[in-house]
């Protein structure tokens, strides 16, 4: 099964308003167990954190929050804390995620954060958007 990271941000907007490829990323992909969901603890963290923010319980329901924490828990394959991480973008508190693309042996980063898509691809880790993994997907059920 393939391994990848998604960002907190494509997680974040799954629960606002998802667009038709975050949908099923998360939905057909990631729930129909044809992706593997790899996190770390600083990544569960900063979205504990954003899901915190008012503007944001102003826009989902907390509920639905906690929903998507307890299925990470439960389905996510969890790196050990990430110590040490070096400088990979342009935006340290992006960094965290090609560190755990590395400790996860992931393919790919999901995102929709430019200083994290412009790497392109980093030590055979691609940097991609939903809408340009939902592409890939298709060409590799060929």
């Amino acid at each position: 099964m393939m391994q990848v990271v998604v960002d907190t941000s494509v997680l974040i907007r799954y629960l606002i308003r998802p667009s038709t490829a975050i949908k099923g990323l998360i939905e057909c992909l990631w729930v129909g167990e044809e992706i593997q969901m790899v996190t770390s603890p600083e990544i569960i963290a900063e979205l504990e954190g954003v899901l915190a923010r008012d503007y944001i319980q102003e826009l989902i329901h907390p509920e639905e929050g906690q929903a998507l924490l307890e299925a990470i828990h439960l389905r996510v394959e969890i790196t050990p804390p990430l110590s040490d991480i070096p400088s990979y973008t342009r935006d340290p508190k992006d960094d965290k995620f090609i560190a755990c693309a590395l400790a996860g042996n992931a393919k790919y980063v999901i995102t929709v954060d430019k200083d994290i898509l412009i790497l392109g691809t980093l030590m055979d880790i691609h940097m991609v958007t939903p809408d340009e993994f939902r592409r890939i997907m298709r060409h590799e059920k060929k």
